[in-house]
């Protein structure tokens, strides 16, 4: 029998040939233009990040500050102010920090360790925090810092909040999976990354 006669056959047998032409020059192209990633374009790529914010944390806080005394000697001479605080904290790495000796690439293989997870950025959120209410004796000629040393004392709150919200722990957590997937892209297959512990 002559398959060739057979109207199906000779589209079925070119596109096979087809096929098989691409996946051969595929297979060239891939070869000739393989990324190796060298130590010092690893370093330079994630000093160009700068700093790696992988934590946010928004808070509230109900800060009660300004003068303590007895009940008399407030209604005369007192200035109390009540202030609904909302911020923000964000947690991560300065990888400014990093060096040569932090790194170590081989083949397909990185070794990376971290600079310790630290607080970059505590800031109120201005349209959010409000004063709620605000006291003074009859007396009293009033404190014009009163606000503004409230809000300094609103945002070491939110801080120590954060803190105790185990902030560093998920800016670890979370810069782990993210650089796992930046040299994931990088083509490395075994990664390993050493995040330091600390506390704020």
């Amino acid at each position: 029998m002559n398959y060739f006669r057979n109207p199906y056959v000779l589209p079925i047998i070119v596109s096979i040939v087809i096929v098989a032409v691409g996946f051969v020059v595929f297979s060239q192209f891939s070869n000739s233009f393989s990324v190796r990633m060298s130590k010092t374009t690893v370093i330079k790529e994630l000093r160009e990040l700068n700093r790696l914010e992988t934590a946010s944390f928004t808070i509230e806080k109900v800060i009660d500050a300004g003068t303590s005394g007895n009940q008399f000697a407030e209604i005369l001479f007192g200035d109390r102010i009540l202030l609904i605080a909302n911020g923000q904290v964000i947690a991560g790495f300065d990888l400014s920090k990093l060096s040569a000796n932090d790194i170590t690439v081989k083949d397909h293989e990185i070794r990376l360790t971290m600079p310790k997870p630290e607080i970059l950025v505590t800031t109120l959120n201005s349209q959010e925090t409000r004063v709620y209410d605000r006291r003074q004796g009859i007396l009293s000629k009033g404190n014009k810092d009163l606000e503004s040393q409230a809000r300094v004392e609103a945002e070491k709150a939110i801080r120590q909040a954060a803190c105790q919200g185990k902030i560093l722990e998920e800016a670890s957590k979370n810069a782990r999976q993210q650089l796992s997937a930046l040299f994931k892209a990088m083509q490395f297959t075994t990664i390993t990354i050493a995040i330091p512990e600390a506390s704020c």
